[in-house]
């Protein structure tokens, strides 16, 4: 016969988590219950960087986000209306966008916290600019940027991310700053855009209203 034991766990207070045949007591609450598997909430962070966003394979995107997940940008405090937030969709546009412009894009993980239902992600996006990215003209340079991920699980799937990339630094790699009264370097609106692409084909603007995608299924 199997034998359990009780321990308690520091971040549930004094409610009791089995540790044995029965994983949590039953009636635990569920938020508690996410908070208490920190190393496989890390590692589903890890898989949808490395197959979404460094290997392209969107459409697995809700194999690691709920389909009704909400992605937030700092970017979007910066004025109007207070944020509601981007649906699942929207972030498989920008992953297009981005590796379309960077097609040897790469994501390396620096730094995972786990803590409760929360994994915050430290991130270094690398990447050269082979095609037009919105408005801004291939240039062949190499960007090298910092990035933050906040993501909140439940039931182990992404359901709320707040994410930030240093996008002025990027903009400066890129020589994509208006300066001293500098002409930005612009390509036309047709300038390497693959057929059937979603790209936009506005001003370049941190935090796009980007289409709904098509490469969710």
């Amino acid at each position: 016969m199997s034998i359990a034991t009780v321990e308690t766990h520091p971040n549930v207070l004094s409610a009791a988590a089995l540790i044995g045949d029965d994983w949590i007591q039953e009636g635990l609450p569920s938020r508690y219950a996410e908070g208490l598997y920190p190393e496989s909430n890390k590692d589903l962070c890890r898989r949808l960087i490395q197959k979404v966003f460094n290997e392209g394979e969107v459409s697995l995107i809700r194999d690691f986000m709920s389909p009704d997940a909400v992605n937030h940008e700092l970017a979007d405090s910066v004025g109007g209306e207070p944020p509601q937030g981007h649906n699942i969709e929207w972030l498989a546009d920008l992953v297009y966008l981005y590796r379309h412009a960077f097609p040897d894009l790469h994501l390396e993980i620096q730094d995972q916290i786990a803590e409760g239902d929360r994994v915050v992600t430290s991130l270094r996006m690398r990447g050269t600019q082979k095609n037009t990215l919105m408005m801004i003209a291939a240039s062949g340079r190499k960007v090298d940027i910092a990035g933050i991920r906040v993501d909140r699980l439940v039931g182990g799937k992404i359901v709320e991310t707040w994410s930030h990339f240093d996008v002025l630094g990027m903009l400066r790699q890129l020589d994509a700053l208006v300066l001293n009264h500098r002409p930005q370097q612009v390509a036309p609106v047709s300038h390497a855009i693959p057929p059937g692409s979603k790209l936009p084909t506005a001003g370049w603007n941190p935090a796009p209203a980007l289409p709904q995608s098509a490469w969710v299924s």
